[in-house]
């Protein structure tokens, strides 16, 4: 670097005058030091590496934005990820990214000390990293890992996003920066392995045999599914509940107890029965533009229940247009909640065993009713409470809310342009709002009781409280 010193400038100052020895020893030692300040300076057109810009500062979210909408695509048509394992995947997903990040979070501290067997490599602070290049990376690695038939849909998100952070930055740092991205990512996938029992159940959602039906009146009986159709006893996770969690305690999953079955008409359990058949069979627009809107039942045609909250929070991501730390944050935390809900919630529903309202309707009001999308035969292939739905919408809500604010208006274009079913986009004042409305959805639908819906919203409320307390914040 060349160095121009304009001494006319600094000798006609009068702090120089000349004619004193003192000021011109004074001079001498001003120019030397103005010198070394100046090479100083041209010493940072290389970064210190030991500090490290916060990605706060990095006002684009689409890293985080364009790797959800990879998830929605391939969880689409992945047979068998259908909730669970889709959900406990995002957690992995988004746990290893804030922890590959948080070099560049100084607001935010590490948790995996809470967690045994867990170990993240320690960060080289002498070697140069890009955090949206590792973050990606990160995502790459565990998507391959989690959803192995889809490399054509990960391969080229990767790739775009390899190219967009890429320009400027030396191959060196492009390297580092995958480097330290992968090796987070391959310390949680690790970890992840250990959980035994619900590691990969995708490739075998009945979990090592056929369920056995109880005789006990309101019991669960296998229904006419599209995840199962023709298969004898055939569910879908019943040993999910056993699954390892980021946030909650034992405590956290306790729920009221079921209505008590009762097949009189006066008893409140037929009352529950009796709205279901008359919201499906009288059923107004607006009740199946509720039902529909909210389904995402059917692989193939759809993101699922849990995915679905991805799209909304990738909606809420760029109508906000928050910086990358923000997304981070709250994919991070929305996908713990999820994992925590499916242990929680199929936990509850096996300990249950309650009935799909299908079963008893046609037993007890009206043996040939269906559900709403009855053509398809939709009624998922495991207990009915608590909900699913309706759990993981409130552990969501509970996060937006938190990350956003109670006053966070949205409308919803996850099915805009549908015309398969009604996918017409609904506006909320909250996500609470949403919340609620996509709990209540299930009874129009003709797939769940109301208590269900009302019991499963309020665990997944408790759980996104307490994934909300973690002590993430320094």
């Amino acid at each position: 670097m060349a160095i121009v010193l304009h001494s006319n400038k600094i000798f006609n100052n009068q702090l120089f005058n000349p004619m004193n020895k003192l000021n011109k020893l004074s001079n001498y030692l001003l120019i030397l030091f103005l010198v070394a300040g100046l090479f100083s300076s041209c010493k940072k057109d290389t970064p210190d590496l030991t500090e490290v810009n916060s990605i706060k500062n990095i006002q684009d979210n689409d890293i985080i934005s364009n790797w959800n909408d990879a998830l929605l695509e391939i969880e689409r048509f992945a047979a068998g990820y259908r909730p669970c394992p889709v959900a406990r995947a995002t957690g992995y997903i988004g746990f290893a990214s804030y922890e590959t990040a948080l070099p560049a979070m100084p607001d935010y501290r590490s948790i995996a000390g809470n967690y045994p067997g867990l170990s993240i490599p320690a960060f080289d602070k002498s070697v140069e990293v890009n955090f949206p290049l590792a973050i990606n990376a990160t995502h790459a690695y565990l998507f391959k890992q989690f959803f192995p038939g889809d490399l054509i849909i990960i391969n080229t998100t990767e790739n775009n996003l390899k190219s967009k952070y890429s320009q400027g930055v030396s191959q060196a740092v492009v390297d580092a920066s995958i480097k330290w991205g992968e090796d987070v990512a391959k310390a949680v996938y690790a970890w992840a392995k250990t959980d035994a029992v619900v590691h990969d159940a995708q490739f075998d959602v009945t979990q090592g045999g056929v369920y056995t039906e109880s005789n006990k009146p309101g019991s669960y009986h296998a229904t006419p599914s599209t995840d199962g159709p023709g298969k004898t006893n055939f569910v879908m996770f019943p040993k999910f509940g056993l699954g390892r969690v980021f946030a909650i305690s034992t405590a956290d999953r306790v729920i009221p107890e079921p209505i008590a079955y009762s097949e009189d008409p006066k008893s409140q359990y037929y009352g529950q029965a009796w709205e279901v058949y008359t919201r499906t069979v009288n059923a107004t627009n607006e009740d199946k533009w509720v039902a529909e809107f909210w389904s995402d039942d059917l692989l193939g045609e759809t993101f699922s229940p849990p995915v679905r909250w991805f799209a909304i929070a990738s909606q809420v991501y760029r109508s906000s247009q928050c910086n990358l730390e923000k997304a981070l944050v709250t994919n991070f935390k929305i996908g713990i909640a999820l994992n925590d809900v499916v242990v929680a919630c199929w936990g509850n529903k096996y300990k249950y065993d309650i009935e799909r309202p299908v079963t008893y309707i046609r037993k007890v009001i009206d043996a040939n009713w269906l559900p709403i999308l009855g053509d398809k035969q939709v009624t998922p292939a495991f207990p009915a409470y608590p909900s699913g739905h309706s759990t993981m919408g409130g552990a969501a809500a509970e996060v937006l809310t938190n990350e956003f604010g109670i006053d966070f208006a949205i409308t919803d274009r996850c099915h805009e342009g549908r015309t398969e079913f009604y996918g017409t986009p609904r506006a909320f004042p909250n996500f609470y709002s949403m919340a609620e409305e996509n709990a209540l959805s299930r009874i129009p639908l003709g797939v769940h009781w109301r208590m269900d819906c009302t019991s499963g919203v309020s665990l997944g409320y408790v759980i996104g409280r307490k994934v909300n307390k973690l002590p993430l914040k320094k």
